[in-house]
């Protein structure tokens, strides 16, 4: 093996190289062009945990806002969903909620396919929302939304639903309930790309877990080769699962590497 100290000859080798996210730390996906050029089956990469942009900022007015939010991006049988923290960014969105769907987001963009993103902006659904917003009593319909919604939220998904901001809930109609109550609930997120690798917190995709020992990360095509972290096929929701996913896999690969019985 060649190496910027000159050349090393090893019968066992840890491929603990990155993936390609966030290159300004020196990921440049040497391992996975390691593991292609000695024959490894590749799954494709792309970045994973990213935020997501939308062309116009049509939400830039939002920019630094946060919250606690419920997010579903469908996809066969139920698709993915998360939930927690939602920022508003000034080209787009991010938080942990927005992160954890953004991988479905990047395959559907660069199979040529639209993918939904739909965001709850509260823990209250669509029944709670109704009876909330047909309560009697005196009172503004925006009061009620700026009670569980930052304020600016709050006006900007009135004037979304087309509600008057100065409308009572006494007098709300009947289409104006219908069109708030999905707008509170079931939010069409506006995205059109993400920040891809530069702000990837993970690379989705590298070597097909297939292509190692489950118990050592060895390779099974090449022998004394073994893999650990984002270099294989496997990542998980933000939240320190990917650090484990590392430690653990190096782990298993040091220990892979140093059995005398192998």
């Amino acid at each position: 093996m060649e190496t910027d100290r000159g050349e090393r000859e090893a019968d066992r080798v840890i491929v603990a190289t990155g993936g390609l996210s966030v290159p300004k730390t020196g990921s440049d996906g040497f391992g996975l062009r390691v593991a292609e050029a000695l024959g490894h089956e590749m799954m494709p990469t792309y970045p994973a945990l990213t935020p997501l942009l939308a062309d116009g900022a049509p939400h830039a007015e939002l920019s630094g806002i946060s919250a606690d939010v419920r997010v579903h991006a469908p996809a066969g049988k139920d698709g993915v969903r998360s939930e927690g923290g939602f920022l508003f960014t000034h080209r787009g969105y991010s938080g942990p909620s927005v992160l954890d769907v953004s991988h479905l987001t990047t395959l559907a963009r660069e199979a040529g396919r639209t993918q939904e993103v739909r965001v709850q902006w509260t823990d209250r659904d669509a029944e709670e929302w109704a009876r909330v917003l047909t309560e009697p009593g005196a009172g503004l319909v925006l009061t009620s939304l700026r009670d569980v919604l930052p304020n600016r939220l709050a006006d900007a998904l009135m004037e979304e639903a087309g509600v008057p901001a100065d409308r009572a809930r006494a007098e709300l109609r009947k289409d104006e309930r219908k069109r708030l109550v999905r707008v509170l609930t079931e939010y069409p997120l506006p995205w059109t790309g993400d920040e891809g690798y530069k702000k990837a917190e993970v690379t989705g995709g590298g070597v097909a877990l297939r292509e190692v020992d489950p118990v050592t990360l060895e390779s099974r095509r090449q022998p004394g080769l073994f893999f650990c972290g984002e270099v294989l096929d496997a990542f998980g929701p933000i939240g320190g699962y990917n650090f484990c996913w590392a430690w653990s896999t190096g782990r298993s690969a040091g220990r892979g590497a140093a059995s005398p019985g192998r």
